[in-house]
C-alpha cells in the first residue's frame, strides 16, 4: 500500500486521556471502565457538546445532573479541559520526524474546551497539516459521515490514508469507509504499528 496521509485518533493514541478515571472516581468508584466509556458515548450532552450543538454551560449543568456527580458545573468544567492531559512521552518528536514525509491528520472525537486546552498547552494543533474535530464538523466517529468529511477534505483515496484508533468501532468504520486502520491502545502501540507497516 503507498501511505500518503496518517490520520490520528488524539486520546489515548497520542495524548494521555485520564477523563474515564477521574470521572469513576468523581462517581464513587461504582463503575467500570466499559460501563462508563459506554455511558459516556450514549450520553446526550457529550454527543451535544461534542458536535459544537451546545455551549459549555449547557453541556456543564446537564452533564452533572445526567451523571449524577457532587460537584458544581463550574468546578466540573475546571478539571474537564484537564481530562485530556497532554502528549504521551515521545509523541511530539514523532510527529514532528513524519511530518515532512507525509501528510497528518487527526480526526477526535472531542469539544472546544478540551481542545483549545491542548492548543494552550501543548500547541497540538501545530503538529498536524489537518484537523478533523467532532466539535467543528458536527458529526463524531463512528458514523460514517465523520469519515467521508476527513476523505473529502484530504482530497485523496481512502486507501492512501492509514488511521490508529484506540476504539475498535471506530477502526471498523475507517475500514468499511476504505481506509486502512489499525487500533493502538497507547503510544507504544502505535509506534510498534508504524515501525511494522515500515512507515517509521
Amino acid at each position: 500500500m503507498k501511505i500518503k496521509t496518517i490520520l490520528f485518533d488524539i486520546g489515548g493514541v497520542l495524548v494521555e486521556f485520564v477523563g474515564v478515571k477521574r470521572l469513576i472516581e468523581f462517581m464513587g468508584g461504582t463503575m467500570t471502565r466499559e460501563e462508563l466509556s459506554k455511558r459516556w458515548l450514549d450520553s446526550e450532552y457529550v454527543r451535544l457538546f461534542e458536535t459544537g450543538l451546545c455551549n459549555t454551560e449547557v453541556f456543564a449543568e446537564g452533564f452533572v445532573k445526567e451523571f449524577n456527580i457532587d460537584i458544581t458545573p463550574k468546578e466540573f468544567i475546571d478539571e474537564f479541559v484537564l481530562f485530556a492531559k497532554g502528549f504521551f512521552p515521545g509523541a511530539a518528536e514523532l510527529l514532528q520526524a513524519l511530518r515532512p514525509d507525509y501528510t497528518l491528520a487527526c480526526l477526535s472525537n472531542i469539544n472546544v474546551v478540551q481542545w483549545n486546552g491542548l492548543c494552550e498547552r501543548i500547541a497540538i494543533d501545530k503538529y498536524f497539516h489537518y484537523n478533523f474535530l467532532s466539535y467543528e464538523m458536527g458529526v463524531m466517529k463512528p458514523e460514517n459521515k465523520a469519515y467521508t468529511y476527513v476523505i473529502e477534505g484530504l482530497g485523496c483515496d481512502p486507501n492512501e490514508i492509514v488511521f490508529f484508533d484506540d476504539t475498535e468501532m471506530n477502526v471498523q468504520a475507517a475500514v468499511n469507509a476504505g481506509m486502512n486502520a489499525y487500533r493502538v491502545l497507547g503510544f507504544k502501540e502505535l509506534k510498534d504499528k508504524l515501525k511494522g507497516l515500515s512507515l517509521i
